[in-house]
């Protein structure tokens, strides 16, 4: 029997073909662990970051179905539910409906939107427009005035003014920050820029019990005048009298007055002093002798 014998080429061919075979089949193993891979990652859902939204206290609150005019019985109103966030009302919404069934809308309502109740009251709130302008506690009077009076008409309805009682004895603070409802039965706050218009024979003041008491005696006893104040003068009078001695130099009340304390602000010609009176800083020309006022080197201001 004859052996056969491999040569060496033979040899190499055999091995040759033995690491193509080992790499194809690690190629097919890899292959197959790849799409197995891709096919579990597909089936993974993806995470997605969450949104974070509030949640809001939602009411229901009522509202009309269509706008309203002024002057209309809210018994006769279709109303429905509405739900908004609490946060986003305004104050004084109505939540009950059932409190303003007898009440009568003062102005004109939109459809769909909360009802305020300053915008509804009585019929005779929505006969009389003077009436709910009166808060409670208040009260409304008339009084007759001049051209003086009044500040040449400059006092008008929605001023803020002063009432003064001027007699032959001298002149007293009767009331302040009393605010003017109407003039001539108007209620209209705009400027008349006419110089002919004619001046206010009456004015109708918005006054506390206290107040209307001390107006209306004032009136028996003397004339009544008005001190116009600024939009945003909240003050109160350093002194309420003055009388004809005052006048008179005899017992001035401004010799009288004691400074507590003076202050100064900035340097030179821009340099301005204060002095304090009776509680209240007030612009002074001059510094009081007696004082020592310090002013700083870095041009700031001083005390």
């Amino acid at each position: 029997m004859v052996s056969r014998v491999a040569t060496p080429s033979a040899r190499r061919r055999t091995h040759t073909s033995r690491v193509l075979g080992l790499v194809l089949i690690a190629l097919g193993i890899g292959g197959a662990v790849y799409a197995t891979g891709l096919r579990r990652a597909a089936e993974v859902p993806l995470e997605r970051s969450r949104a974070y939204v509030p949640e809001f206290h939602v009411v229901e609150v009522p509202v009309p179905d269509r706008p309203v005019g002024a002057g209309v019985m809210m018994r006769d109103v279709a109303v429905r539910l509405e739900k908004f966030p609490e946060h986003q009302l305004p104050r004084g919404v109505v939540r009950d409906i059932g409190r303003i069934r007898d009440a009568v809308t003062l102005v004109a309502i939109p459809g769909g939107l909360p009802i305020l109740e300053v915008n509804v009251g009585s019929a005779d709130q929505a006969s009389n427009p003077l009436v709910g302008r009166i808060p409670p506690g208040m009260r409304a009077m008339t009084v007759r005035v001049d051209v003086t009076a009044v500040v040449e008409g400059w006092a008008r309805s929605g001023s803020v003014v002063d009432v003064l009682m001027v007699d032959k004895g001298g002149t007293t603070v009767v009331a302040e920050q009393v605010k003017i409802l109407s003039t001539e039965r108007s209620l209209s706050a705009s400027v008349n820029l006419d110089t002919t218009a004619a001046v206010p024979n009456t004015v109708t003041l918005l006054v506390t019990q206290e107040q209307c008491l001390a107006i209306n005696t004032a009136v028996a006893v003397g004339k009544i005048a008005f001190a116009l104040r600024g939009g945003t003068d909240g003050d109160r009078w350093r002194d309420g009298d003055f009388t004809a001695s005052d006048l008179a130099g005899r017992d001035s009340k401004a010799k009288q007055a004691k400074v507590e304390g003076v202050f100064s602000v900035g340097s030179g010609a821009e340099r301005r002093r204060y002095a304090l009176v009776e509680g209240t800083w007030i612009p002074a020309d001059t510094m009081p002798s007696g004082y020592f006022v310090h002013q700083n080197t870095n041009k700031r201001g001083g005390h």
